[in-house]
């Protein structure tokens, strides 16, 4: 995988053991944020003590915001739906709403380190619960795990060969400090690429008062982000055409737009693009009353706005 460079950004990961955490500091130390919502390491789903009032005092101070739930594998797949629905309900405890954060969610999968279930039954697991995850909450799952971990569970490789895994955004725990470890994460899993990096669990950072896990993210917070919503749309209707025209989007990894009618999917178009012509006889709908047009953007990973910009014709 690849090193770190000059453009590479900044954050740390945080949960109810960090002391004296003070949001206005971070807000100038930090380029995101990562906060613990929940874990079922005791065997239950837990949710942080500081989670809800650390993502509040997140979004207050303007701090790129995201969450990890601490998950168990287990031969039961059932437990996959549990974890997944309880995370998806503390996500929208803390961030509203239909609001799983600003931040790719994240599911943390270090365990169990004691061979207790095989590779097949881990990456099993793992599946369910980032399909149950996505379809449920139209956002891409990241995964949190540890170089050991990956060799440990035979590089996420399957029987028959394949490494599901790998098509998901990767953050890689790889302690620069350790002696035995390379200067950065090895190509694993079948990722060739980190999203993110976690190089120290023990850097001391500006705005919170004992060490704490630290990370590289991107050359961009844009992608770790959903796709910002579209500005300045606007749609007439004009000599049997309905016209669309809205201002291009700024994000880094943008890749289109999809465009709707009151709901019903009329067109995608390129990231270049900033409008958009249909025959109203080619609409899915009766264009002799008024219509809603809405657009979302959406990036490299499938993410798409968290909210569709909206005008009645």
């Amino acid at each position: 995988m690849q090193n770190r460079n000059p453009n590479s950004t900044f954050g740390i990961d945080i949960n109810e053991y960090t002391q004296n955490v003070n949001f206005q500091t971070l807000a100038s130390t930090v380029d995101f944020l990562y906060l613990r919502s929940s874990g079922s390491g005791s065997g239950r789903f837990r949710v942080d003590k500081k989670f809800l009032e650390f993502a509040k005092s997140a979004r207050n101070y303007g701090i790129p915001v995201g969450a990890y739930h601490f998950a168990v594998p287990s031969y039961d797949l059932n437990t996959a739906d549990s974890q997944c629905n309880d995370f998806i309900n503390i996500l929208q405890e803390g961030f509203g709403k239909n609001n799983y954060g600003d931040l790719f969610p994240v599911v943390d999968v270090e365990t169990p380190i004691d061979n207790k279930i095989s590779t097949k039954a881990l990456i099993d697991w793992v599946e369910r619960f980032r399909k149950c995850f996505e379809k449920k909450t139209r956002r891409k799952l990241m995964i949190y795990t540890g170089a050991f971990f990956i060799e440990l569970y035979n590089d996420f490789k399957l029987p028959n060969g394949t490494q599901p895994l790998k098509s998901m955004p990767l953050w890689i725990a790889l302690y620069s400090n350790i002696p035995v470890n390379p200067p950065y994460p090895p190509d694993l899993g079948g990722w060739t690429r980190w999203r993110i990096w976690q190089y120290s669990e023990g850097e001391t950072v500006r705005g919170v008062g004992n060490p704490v896990d630290a990370n590289w993210g991107p050359d961009s917070v844009d992608l770790l982000m959903q796709p910002r919503q579209v500005k300045n749309l606007k749609a007439v209707k004009s000599n049997g055409m309905l016209k669309i025209t809205w201002s291009k989007n700024t994000d880094t990894d943008l890749l289109g737009y999809n465009l709707f009618v009151n709901g019903y999917w009329i067109g995608t178009v390129d990231k270049d693009d900033t409008s958009f012509d249909i025959r109203l006889s080619e609409l899915p709908v009766k264009t002799n009353v008024p219509i809603t047009v809405s657009i979302e953007a959406f990036d490299y990973d499938g993410e798409t706005s968290q909210v569709r910009s909206k005008v009645v014709v």
